[in-house]
């Protein structure tokens, strides 16, 4: 078996979520991997990928993981509430801290995460929302929880 060289590409996010909204907008699934930490437990970055498809402002939900622009930066994290038009996120891995931002700014909807870029996960499924929901029940101790897991796979932040 012939050794093919892997070349990695690295794009400018203000340059690649345009291209992936415009993808979404047509109504293709778009694979995109998964930068930072701010989704762990669940989606550990620099690891895990990401399906998404595009998102309808009117059916944006609670659990919904969703791509939105917010203050000049592409963010990916889990809707908390939404009222009206306006609509409160927030990463499973922040445990303070929210975004608020109105849900026509919310451009595409995680449909699967691909765990090791293979394993695919329904993140909607009842067992994983029992998961999400318990993990959010712990508040503030998740910022200690966290720093235990990230030592114990030795993730490094920042």
């Amino acid at each position: 078996m012939e050794h093919q060289e892997v070349h990695k590409l690295i794009v400018d996010n203000d340059e690649f979520f345009p291209q992936v909204v415009a993808l979404l907008e047509k109504g293709q699934r778009v694979t995109i991997p998964v930068k930072g930490y701010s989704m762990l437990p669940f989606i550990r970055g620099d690891r895990d990928l990401v399906e998404l498809v595009a998102a309808d402002p009117a059916g944006v939900q609670r659990d919904d993981i969703v791509l939105f622009h917010y203050q000049g930066r592409w963010i990916l994290h889990r809707v908390l509430h939404v009222e009206g038009n306006m609509s409160t996120i927030q990463g499973d891995g922040v445990w303070r801290g929210r975004e608020v931002c109105p849900v026509d700014q919310i451009h595409g909807k995680v449909s699967r995460i691909l765990k090791k870029g293979t394993l695919p996960i329904d993140p909607y499924a009842a067992d994983m929302l029992r998961k999400v929901h318990a993990w959010q029940r712990l508040g503030w101790l998740r910022r200690y929880i966290l720093a235990l897991y990230r030592r114990i796979f030795r993730i490094q932040v920042g």
